[in-house]
């Protein structure tokens, strides 16, 4: 006997939805394969930044070499560009192009000789890795840690790295709950209120510290 219409209709439904069904099972494999690979890389990420930072805190060098060390970790391990914008919030968006790529590199010299002396904080100390935790979202993977400091409390550190420039990048570090990226947005609303919103002063300002 031969099949009827609608049962060729139904063997055609039944192909068409084990296809759909074995495609959406290989896009959610391929998700999460990028995630635990995303996890991995961060850690990875933050274990190289920590290893370096020791390793040039071992080192004798000056105060401008200490800047100079501190800018090159910056353009290896941290996305810039990501939190200069997140810092000028509003400005940023106000911006030009010209001011925009003024105001990062200004930063980055910014943030260098701010943090460039305190390499010997490092001198001694261990990273532990507690747990990692992938937002599924641009913000990225919240690497948890403990920084163990011989003769003080174990500090609890929170790496958080993205990927939203296009590869692993740190873009904020909160120690004991408080987030340097949230500080530096403050420091830098309360400077831009000083200079009258004005982008150019404040990268004046920030060139010269």
């Amino acid at each position: 006997m031969n099949p009827s219409p609608i049962q060729f209709k139904t063997v055609r439904i039944s192909k068409k939805v084990f296809f759909v069904c074995f495609f959406v099972l290989l896009n959610l494999l391929s998700l999460q394969k990028l995630y635990a690979d995303r996890v991995v890389g961060s850690q990875q990420l933050v274990e190289n930044l920590y290893s370096e930072l020791v390793a040039t805190s071992l080192k004798e060098l000056t105060i401008d070499q200490q800047k100079a060390e501190l800018r090159k970790l910056f353009q290896k391990y941290v996305d810039v560009a990501i939190i200069a914008r997140a810092v000028l919030g509003k400005s940023w968006r106000e911006a030009n192009p010209d001011q925009r790529k003024r105001f990062i590199y200004a930063f980055k010299t910014y943030v260098s000789n701010k943090y460039g002396k305190q390499f010997s904080e490092f001198k001694g100390s261990k990273l532990e890795i507690v747990k990692s935790r992938d937002t599924l979202t641009k913000a990225g993977v919240l690497v948890s840690t403990e920084v163990v400091v011989p003769g003080i409390t174990p500090l609890r550190v929170v790496w958080q790295v993205s990927d939203g420039s296009g590869s692993l990048k740190l873009i904020d570090l909160r120690v004991e709950g408080i987030s340097m990226l949230s500080t530096e947005r403050q420091e830098f609303r309360s400077k831009l209120k000083k200079f009258n919103g004005s982008i150019d002063d404040l990268i004046l300002a920030i060139s010269h510290k």
